[in-house]
């Protein structure tokens, strides 16, 4: 049996940067071992599988793969579906709202297309926020930097559908010359169920872009993600909560993938609903590569 796939370079609107995530169509009659198989052949940071929903409500459904796992949710697997639907989807390609259903629930993906280009814009999960228990010395030795090159703000296990460790640099010198050791970060994240850690660093220049992040996963068999729409959510989150507390909404633009060659802009936003936090993701995206799965 035979399917088409497409590989999609998610967070930029230049192939070859951002990050790849490879879409399979029409993957209902594949069994799930086969599906993680195929993660691991793509030998991507995720493989999305698009299949039809089960709710009347959906546009469609996916599962999303890690070479080594299943995931619940993911952010640039999300701006790759979303993106193939558009573009293959006849029926679908005016639209200005996706509504993808996943493990986590319905993911609505606003379509906000401008003189610019086309943004695709997703609503995360509800944030949660553990408190991590980590020494600095720890995550220290974990992203292989100096104790003082971590900021003052508290380590944290954020989620807005799957969890990350977050940690805050202190410049962008600091987070440009992490030497992580992978093997203490799949280590201490399994043991806090966080997929694994997220880093950022404030820019502080006052251009455009506020903020520099970097994502590492090896647990999820990801020695880094080239730019990783999660966990900018949880980024998003955290800043919500510990930086802009008193504030109804904010917005900023962040950067990733610099120090791996795979530039890619995330714009990130959230607002507050009563006592909800609403978190949201946006990017282009752009199509590398396309062909058939003979499996």
């Amino acid at each position: 049996m035979s399917h088409d796939f497409v590989q999609v370079d998610a967070f930029t609107d230049r192939p070859l940067y951002g990050n790849p995530a490879a879409v399979v169509f029409d993957a209902d009659g594949i069994p799930a071992p086969t599906m993680q198989r195929i993660a691991r052949e793509m030998n991507l940071s995720e493989t999305v599988f698009l299949l039809q929903p089960t709710s009347p409500e959906a546009d469609y459904r996916v599962r999303i793969f890690t070479p080594k796992s299943e995931l619940p949710f993911a952010g640039h697997p999300t701006i790759a579906a979303a993106h193939s639907v558009l573009s293959r989807r006849a029926d679908k390609a005016e639209l200005r709202l996706l509504r993808q259903e996943c493990a986590i629930g319905f993911v609505p993906v606003e379509i906000l297309r401008s003189g610019a280009g086309v943004l695709l814009r997703m609503t995360q999960g509800a944030p949660s926020w553990t408190a991590a228990g980590l020494s600095r010395a720890t995550v220290a030795r974990m992203l292989g930097c100096r104790e003082s090159d971590l900021a003052g703000s508290p380590f944290e296990v954020v989620s807005t559908g799957v969890p990350w460790l977050i940690a805050e640099l202190s410049s962008l010198a600091a987070i440009s010359s992490l030497e992580p050791d992978q093997g203490l970060i799949a280590r201490e994240c399994r043991v806090l169920g966080a997929a694994g850690v997220t880093v950022f660093a404030e820019r502080g220049d006052g251009g455009p872009v506020r903020i520099r992040v970097r994502t590492f996963a090896p647990g999820e068999g990801i020695a880094e993600d080239p730019v990783c729409g999660s966990g900018n959510g949880s980024v998003a989150a955290y800043l919500a909560r510990h930086r802009h507390a008193g504030e109804r909404s904010g917005r900023y633009l962040a950067e990733q993938g610099i120090e791996i060659g795979r530039d890619g802009q995330v714009h990130a936003s959230w607002e507050r609903e009563g006592g909800a936090l609403r978190v949201r993701i946006a990017g282009a995206a752009a199509v590398v590569a396309s062909g058939q799965l003979l499996v």
